[in-house]
Protein backbone atom coordinates (compact mmCIF):
# COMPACT_ATOMS: atom_id res chain seq x y z
CA UNK A 1 0.00 0.00 0.00
CA UNK A 2 1.85 2.95 -1.33
CA UNK A 3 2.11 6.04 -3.58
CA UNK A 4 5.06 7.20 -5.76
CA UNK A 5 5.46 9.83 -7.79
CA UNK A 6 8.84 10.25 -9.78
CA UNK A 7 10.29 12.71 -12.15
CA UNK A 8 13.41 12.29 -13.98
CA UNK A 9 15.09 13.85 -16.67
CA UNK A 10 17.67 17.28 -17.90
CA UNK A 11 19.83 17.45 -14.67
CA UNK A 12 17.32 16.35 -11.94
CA UNK A 13 15.77 13.43 -10.42
CA UNK A 14 12.52 13.94 -7.94
CA UNK A 15 10.98 10.74 -6.18
CA UNK A 16 8.71 11.23 -3.38
CA UNK A 17 6.68 8.15 -1.43
CA UNK A 18 4.15 7.52 0.97
CA UNK A 19 4.37 4.28 2.43
CA UNK A 20 1.43 3.07 3.64
CA UNK A 21 1.21 0.64 6.61
CA UNK A 22 -1.01 -1.42 8.88
CA UNK A 23 -1.05 0.11 12.85
CA UNK A 24 0.72 -3.05 14.03
CA UNK A 25 3.75 -2.92 12.23
CA UNK A 26 7.19 -1.77 14.07
CA UNK A 27 7.91 1.43 13.86
CA UNK A 28 10.30 3.17 11.11
CA UNK A 29 13.54 3.71 11.86
CA UNK A 30 15.19 6.81 10.36
CA UNK A 31 17.13 6.90 7.33
CA UNK A 32 20.99 6.78 7.44
CA UNK A 33 23.73 6.10 5.05
CA UNK A 34 24.96 2.91 5.20
CA UNK A 35 28.97 2.70 3.51
CA UNK A 36 29.75 0.53 0.58
CA UNK A 37 31.82 -1.93 0.63
CA UNK A 38 35.13 -1.59 -1.23
CA UNK A 39 33.72 -1.62 -5.03
CA UNK A 40 30.25 -1.12 -4.16
CA UNK A 41 28.25 2.36 -3.76
CA UNK A 42 27.01 3.98 -0.26
CA UNK A 43 23.71 4.98 0.01
CA UNK A 44 20.82 6.64 1.98
CA UNK A 45 17.18 4.97 3.38
CA UNK A 46 15.20 4.79 5.91
CA UNK A 47 14.82 0.86 7.21
CA UNK A 48 11.87 -0.83 8.63
CA UNK A 49 11.44 -1.71 12.15
CA UNK A 50 10.69 -5.57 11.52
CA UNK A 51 12.38 -6.78 8.79
CA UNK A 52 15.24 -3.88 8.59
CA UNK A 53 15.13 -3.66 4.88
CA UNK A 54 13.65 -0.58 3.11
CA UNK A 55 11.33 0.37 0.30
CA UNK A 56 13.09 3.30 -0.54
CA UNK A 57 17.16 4.74 -1.30
CA UNK A 58 19.47 6.44 -3.56
CA UNK A 59 23.10 5.54 -4.06
CA UNK A 60 26.07 7.78 -4.39
CA UNK A 61 25.93 7.23 -8.64
CA UNK A 62 22.74 8.88 -8.41
CA UNK A 63 20.51 5.94 -8.41
CA UNK A 64 16.86 5.60 -7.08
CA UNK A 65 14.97 2.61 -6.44
CA UNK A 66 11.93 2.13 -4.47
CA UNK A 67 9.12 -0.83 -4.24
CA UNK A 68 5.37 -1.02 -3.41
CA UNK A 69 4.15 -4.55 -2.52
CA UNK A 70 1.92 -6.53 -4.59
CA UNK A 71 -1.22 -7.98 -3.53
CA UNK A 72 -1.36 -11.56 -5.81
CA UNK A 73 -3.88 -14.83 -5.59
CA UNK A 74 -0.48 -16.24 -6.31
CA UNK A 75 1.09 -15.26 -3.48
CA UNK A 76 -0.75 -17.21 -1.06
CA UNK A 77 0.79 -20.44 -3.08
CA UNK A 78 4.51 -19.46 -1.85
CA UNK A 79 3.55 -20.41 1.81
CA UNK A 80 2.78 -18.61 5.32
CA UNK A 81 4.29 -14.84 4.94
CA UNK A 82 6.72 -15.83 8.05
CA UNK A 83 8.86 -18.15 6.09
CA UNK A 84 9.40 -15.39 2.89
CA UNK A 85 11.79 -13.63 2.77
CA UNK A 86 11.43 -9.61 3.02
CA UNK A 87 10.66 -7.53 0.16
CA UNK A 88 12.39 -4.84 1.82
CA UNK A 89 15.84 -7.08 1.39
CA UNK A 90 15.26 -6.36 -2.27
CA UNK A 91 16.50 -2.82 -2.66
CA UNK A 92 20.05 -2.90 -0.47
CA UNK A 93 20.97 -5.20 -3.01
CA UNK A 94 20.00 -2.98 -5.77
CA UNK A 95 21.61 -0.08 -4.06
CA UNK A 96 25.21 -1.50 -3.50
CA UNK A 97 25.48 -2.51 -6.73
CA UNK A 98 23.47 -0.50 -9.59
CA UNK A 99 25.23 2.59 -11.37
CA UNK A 100 23.97 5.78 -13.10
CA UNK A 101 25.89 5.44 -16.64
CA UNK A 102 24.81 7.04 -20.30
CA UNK A 103 21.38 6.30 -21.12
CA UNK A 104 18.77 4.68 -18.65
CA UNK A 105 19.10 2.62 -15.27
CA UNK A 106 17.62 -0.94 -15.76
CA UNK A 107 18.55 -4.23 -13.78
CA UNK A 108 20.58 -7.34 -15.05
CA UNK A 109 18.55 -9.98 -16.89
CA UNK A 110 20.03 -12.53 -14.02
CA UNK A 111 18.05 -11.18 -11.24
CA UNK A 112 15.52 -14.14 -9.53
CA UNK A 113 13.04 -13.29 -7.23
CA UNK A 114 11.32 -16.48 -7.48
CA UNK A 115 11.44 -16.70 -3.80
CA UNK A 116 9.60 -13.30 -3.43
CA UNK A 117 6.18 -12.76 -3.25
CA UNK A 118 4.49 -10.10 -5.82
CA UNK A 119 5.74 -6.44 -6.02
CA UNK A 120 6.66 -3.38 -8.20
CA UNK A 121 10.25 -2.09 -8.64
CA UNK A 122 11.19 1.14 -10.01
CA UNK A 123 15.25 1.80 -10.47
CA UNK A 124 15.89 4.89 -12.34
CA UNK A 125 18.51 8.10 -12.49
CA UNK A 126 18.40 11.62 -14.09
CA UNK A 127 18.20 10.06 -17.64
CA UNK A 128 15.32 7.47 -17.03
CA UNK A 129 14.82 4.22 -15.53
CA UNK A 130 13.15 0.73 -15.70
CA UNK A 131 9.78 -0.54 -14.23
CA UNK A 132 9.67 -3.86 -12.93
CA UNK A 133 6.79 -6.00 -11.92
CA UNK A 134 6.82 -9.28 -10.37
CA UNK A 135 4.25 -11.70 -10.01
CA UNK A 136 5.21 -15.75 -8.93
CA UNK A 137 2.52 -16.96 -11.56
CA UNK A 138 3.97 -14.55 -14.57
CA UNK A 139 7.35 -14.24 -16.02
CA UNK A 140 9.43 -10.50 -15.05
CA UNK A 141 7.83 -7.75 -16.75
CA UNK A 142 9.80 -4.77 -17.98
CA UNK A 143 8.38 -1.26 -18.57
CA UNK A 144 11.27 1.67 -19.72
CA UNK A 145 10.46 4.82 -17.68
CA UNK A 146 11.26 7.75 -19.74
CA UNK A 147 12.48 11.78 -18.44
CA UNK A 148 8.90 13.43 -17.49
CA UNK A 149 6.37 12.38 -14.67
CA UNK A 150 5.92 8.27 -13.33
CA UNK A 151 3.18 7.99 -11.09
CA UNK A 152 2.15 4.21 -9.55
CA UNK A 153 0.12 3.27 -6.44
CA UNK A 154 -0.98 0.03 -4.58
CA UNK A 155 -3.73 -0.74 -1.98
CA UNK A 156 -4.77 -4.03 -0.10
CA UNK A 157 -8.47 -2.10 -0.29
CA UNK A 158 -10.10 -2.34 -3.50
CA UNK A 159 -7.43 -1.77 -5.50
CA UNK A 160 -9.11 -0.79 -9.08
CA UNK A 161 -10.85 2.05 -7.76
CA UNK A 162 -7.99 3.42 -5.36
CA UNK A 163 -6.12 3.19 -8.20
CA UNK A 164 -7.68 4.54 -10.12
CA UNK A 165 -9.10 7.47 -7.30
CA UNK A 166 -5.45 8.45 -6.86
CA UNK A 167 -4.54 8.33 -10.54
CA UNK A 168 -7.03 10.98 -11.30
CA UNK A 169 -6.54 12.93 -8.25
CA UNK A 170 -2.14 12.91 -9.91
CA UNK A 171 -3.35 13.93 -13.23
CA UNK A 172 -5.83 17.03 -11.60
CA UNK A 173 -2.74 18.10 -9.47
CA UNK A 174 -0.61 18.20 -12.41
CA UNK A 175 -3.04 20.06 -14.79
CA UNK A 176 -3.34 22.63 -11.62
CA UNK A 177 0.20 23.14 -12.01
CA UNK A 178 2.34 20.60 -9.60
CA UNK A 179 1.85 23.04 -6.61
CA UNK A 180 4.45 22.01 -4.21
CA UNK A 181 4.83 23.19 -0.46
CA UNK A 182 7.79 22.98 0.92
CA UNK A 183 9.18 21.19 -1.92
CA UNK A 184 6.74 18.18 -1.91
CA UNK A 185 4.12 17.93 -4.36
CA UNK A 186 0.81 18.82 -2.31
CA UNK A 187 -0.42 15.54 -4.05
CA UNK A 188 1.34 13.39 -1.79
CA UNK A 189 -0.45 15.14 1.26
CA UNK A 190 -4.04 16.32 0.09
CA UNK A 191 -6.98 14.58 1.46
CA UNK A 192 -10.64 15.96 1.53
CA UNK A 193 -13.15 14.38 4.25
CA UNK A 194 -14.86 11.02 3.22
CA UNK A 195 -11.89 10.27 1.15
CA UNK A 196 -9.46 9.17 3.77
CA UNK A 197 -9.31 5.76 2.47
CA UNK A 198 -7.97 5.83 -0.61
CA UNK A 199 -6.27 9.19 -0.17
CA UNK A 200 -2.48 9.25 -0.69
CA UNK A 201 -2.23 10.46 2.80
CA UNK A 202 -4.41 7.44 3.74
CA UNK A 203 -6.20 6.86 6.74
CA UNK A 204 -8.31 3.35 7.66
CA UNK A 205 -9.21 1.44 10.26
CA UNK A 206 -6.92 -0.99 10.46
CA UNK A 207 -3.62 0.87 8.40
CA UNK A 208 -2.68 4.49 7.21
CA UNK A 209 0.16 6.47 5.98
CA UNK A 210 3.23 5.81 8.14
CA UNK A 211 5.16 7.90 6.16
CA UNK A 212 6.39 10.44 3.22
CA UNK A 213 9.89 10.20 2.10
CA UNK A 214 11.21 12.10 -0.80
CA UNK A 215 14.41 11.79 -3.25
CA UNK A 216 16.63 14.45 -4.82
CA UNK A 217 19.71 14.33 -7.05
CA UNK A 218 21.58 16.76 -8.74
CA UNK A 219 24.58 17.20 -10.66
CA UNK A 220 26.54 16.48 -7.71
CA UNK A 221 24.43 15.34 -4.56
CA UNK A 222 21.54 13.50 -3.79
CA UNK A 223 19.32 14.40 -0.43
CA UNK A 224 16.78 12.24 1.33
CA UNK A 225 14.00 14.07 3.33
CA UNK A 226 11.74 12.04 5.49
CA UNK A 227 8.21 12.76 7.39
CA UNK A 228 7.28 9.97 10.02
CA UNK A 229 3.20 10.44 10.76
CA UNK A 230 1.20 10.20 13.65
CA UNK A 231 -2.13 9.02 12.78
CA UNK A 232 -4.15 11.74 14.36
CA UNK A 233 -2.11 14.75 13.76
CA UNK A 234 -1.03 17.00 11.27
CA UNK A 235 2.87 15.97 9.73
CA UNK A 236 5.08 19.30 9.84
CA UNK A 237 6.27 20.00 6.17
CA UNK A 238 8.59 22.39 6.92
CA UNK A 239 10.64 20.28 9.17
CA UNK A 240 11.06 16.52 8.54
CA UNK A 241 12.63 14.34 10.94
CA UNK A 242 15.41 13.37 9.45
CA UNK A 243 17.33 15.16 5.95
CA UNK A 244 20.42 13.56 4.90
CA UNK A 245 22.85 14.71 1.91
CA UNK A 246 25.01 12.45 -0.55
CA UNK A 247 28.14 13.65 -2.38
CA UNK A 248 27.86 11.70 -5.85
CA UNK A 249 30.75 9.56 -6.69
CA UNK A 250 31.99 9.41 -10.45
CA UNK A 251 30.10 7.00 -12.55
CA UNK A 252 32.63 4.48 -13.80
CA UNK A 253 32.35 1.03 -15.21
CA UNK A 254 28.89 -0.51 -14.93
CA UNK A 255 28.62 -3.54 -12.03
CA UNK A 256 26.11 -6.21 -13.02
CA UNK A 257 23.89 -7.06 -9.87
CA UNK A 258 23.78 -10.73 -11.04
CA UNK A 259 22.06 -12.84 -9.73
CA UNK A 260 22.22 -12.14 -5.73
CA UNK A 261 19.26 -10.72 -5.21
Amino acid sequence: MCTVSLRCGGSSLLLTMNRDERYERAPEEAPRRIPGDPGRSSWLAPFDGRSGGTWIGVNDRGVVSCLLNGYEPADEGLGPSSVLPSRGLILPRILEDLRDEPGTVRLPDAVDFSAYPSFTLIVASKNGGELVRWRPDASLEREPIAPGWTFLTSSSWNEPEVARWRRDAFEAWRSAGELQEYGLPTFHVAVSPGDEARAPMMTRPKSATRSITQIRVDASRASLSWWPRRVGSSMDLAHPAASLELPLAMTVAGVALGARV
